[in-house]
């Protein structure tokens, strides 16, 4: 339905986001096969929401590409004739983050990021994969041909509980994979990236190149010299680790793959080691958020800055609008439920591989099998999120604690139940209501 067409509804689940609204609405913008269409910005936060607005708007005039923009403080003013819905939004915002990051700590977790998994992981699943599912539902009601794409963590979660429980068509993208193939290219064997190839697979944030070329040529075996001659192995410790035990090398850096291997982040490993990346002070994130605000205040009070959002984004969303509108191939590494594409890992569970796309939509390609461990851990992964999610949409504490025991990073915890059960007080507002019984 998207073939040869040239204009479009893109609707922005979280448009406040500091992150990914102006870099996708910047893509699109220089995408020369879209002519035009409508920008609908979706968030509960009036200010953000305005910013948002005012700094989109700003920026679809500079290019003079023929785009409305509208503001919506409810998504379902904003969906009707969608063709491409954007999920980048997080319940509670950054400051639930830093609250869960908080009550992790004070029962003894370390989390490096706390989005994924872990227990902070684990309460943004109860917070987010029911507004998921209620907007797909409208979705189902009023756009059933749309797409979500989805950039909301856990992604894995997400992607899972969209494809179980709703009709509507849905992949996550994330840019940790090839942000990761940019620096193995570029800083660790010193080439251009157009001469470096890659295949990898796994699951969000902690997926593995299966393999890797230079000119064609098989670089792996020349991986471990590499990295320690240009100090990559120094620069990213953990990442080094698991390839020397695993024999694969891990995506996308050791801020997120830590998390998945608890030895990392307990306090005398931390403490003697000095990893950069230790229990989340969010002193990163918030240099990153300035940059980002800072950004999108040039725009909407000096108009000055427009250069920052269209030149490449590096997020690969518009790479698949593309090719389904114009049937040409790219190729892209997604997240979708696995049908036998990574071969030893449960089908249904959501997996991160490569996809072929074109204007008949999403082809994921087989991986054939990970190594043994590797697969467990992946594999593990993704009952976890099957839990969590059974947990969210039934509000049934029972099957979160199982999720809990199960963890990886729980398994640092003082009391995990007594964790669990203070995260769900703590986010209690922001909880369907059956959670109450709970509090």
């Amino acid at each position: 339905m998207f073939f040869g067409r040239d204009r479009f509804r893109f609707v922005f689940i979280g448009a406040g986001s500091t992150v990914f609204t102006l870099r996708l609405a910047g893509d699109i913008l220089l995408e020369k096969s879209i002519a035009g269409g409508s920008f609908a910005l979706v968030d509960t936060d009036q200010k953000k929401l305005d910013n948002a607005f005012l700094a989109v708007k700003e920026l679809a005039a500079f290019t003079g590409r023929d785009f409305s923009v509208e503001k919506h403080l409810h998504y379902s003013s904003a969906l009707d004739g969608a063709d491409f819905v954007f999920f980048t939004y997080a319940v509670g915002s950054i400051e639930s983050w830093k609250e869960d990051i908080a009550i992790c700590t004070r029962f003894g977790v370390a989390q490096s990021v706390g989005d994924t998994i872990g227990p902070g992981g684990m309460i943004r699943v109860m917070r987010s994969i029911p507004v998921a599912l209620e907007i797909a539902r409208e979705m189902e009601r009023v756009c059933p041909d749309a797409w979500i794409i989805n950039y909301t963590n856990p992604e894995g979660a997400q992607c899972f509980a969209i494809q179980e429980y709703s009709a509507i068509q849905c992949f996550g993208l994330c840019h940790g994979t090839p942000d990761t193939a940019l620096v193995l290219a570029e800083e660790v064997f010193a080439v251009e990236r157009s001469r470096f190839r890659y295949e990898a697979a796994g699951v969000n944030h902690l997926t593995w190149f299966t393999k890797m070329t230079i000119d064609g040529e098989d670089v792996y075996p020349r991986l471990p010299a590499a990295l320690e001659k240009s100090a990559y192995d120094k620069k990213e410790p953990v990442s080094a680790d698991l390839f020397r035990v695993f024999g694969l090398y891990p995506a996308p850096g050791d801020r997120h793959v830590s998390e998945f291997f608890s030895a990392f982040l307990r306090d005398r490993v931390m403490r003697e080691r000095n990893f950069k990346w230790k229990n989340n002070t969010f002193a990163e994130i918030d240099l990153w958020r300035e940059k980002d605000r800072a950004g999108l205040e040039g725009l909407v009070k000096r108009r000055e800055g427009h250069e920052n959002f269209l030149r490449g984004s590096g997020e690969t969303a518009v790479h698949f609008i593309r090719a389904l509108v114009l049937g040409e191939t790219a190729s892209e590494m997604v997240n979708v439920p696995n049908r036998g594409y990574i071969a030893n890992i449960s089908p249904g569970l959501i997996v991160e591989v490569p996809a072929f796309i074109d204007s008949f939509g999403l082809h994921p390609l087989f991986a054939g099998e990970l190594p043994a461990a590797i697969a467990a851990r992946c594999e593990s992964l993704g009952r976890e999120y099957r839990l969590l999610v059974e947990a969210a949409v039934t509000c049934d504490m029972r099957l979160f604690l199982e999720a809990a025991y199960l963890d990886p990073l729980c398994a640092n915890c003082d009391y995990p139940e007594e964790l669990v059960r203070e995260l769900v007080r703590r986010n209690i507002g922001l909880l369907p209501e059956e959670w109450k019984k709970y509090a």
